[in-house]
């Protein structure tokens, strides 16, 4: 099973800062829950390179993977929101590109 992220590759300056402090959140609970990132990854049926994304900041995680790192780390899904820096988001709407 694979497990989609939406790429920080082309992110404006806001959102990359939101993928590095979301990565930091995720990193202090993965450790927290004395987990290394390939077990983590194992938990929610990542492999250790998303799980390296995620914390480099180089990905955002869906609301689906959102749910999956919460079960895996068995906290709420908001405990993994808790002081990542999402100010300089920008809220701007992008053009339609179909698949």
């Amino acid at each position: 099973m694979q497990v989609r992220m939406a790429r920080a590759k082309g992110l404006d300056a806001g959102d990359a800062k939101f993928a590095a402090s979301f990565g930091d959140r995720l990193k202090k609970l993965r450790s927290d829950a004395g987990l290394d990132a390939t077990a983590l990854g194992q938990r929610c049926g990542m492999t250790q390179a998303a799980m390296w994304r995620l914390e480099a900041g180089k990905a955002l995680p869906t609301l689906r993977t959102l749910a999956r790192l919460a079960i895996a780390l068995e906290v709420p899904i908001t405990e993994l929101l808790v002081d990542v820096d999402y100010q300089d988001v920008r809220l701007v709407n992008r053009p339609y590109e179909p698949r």
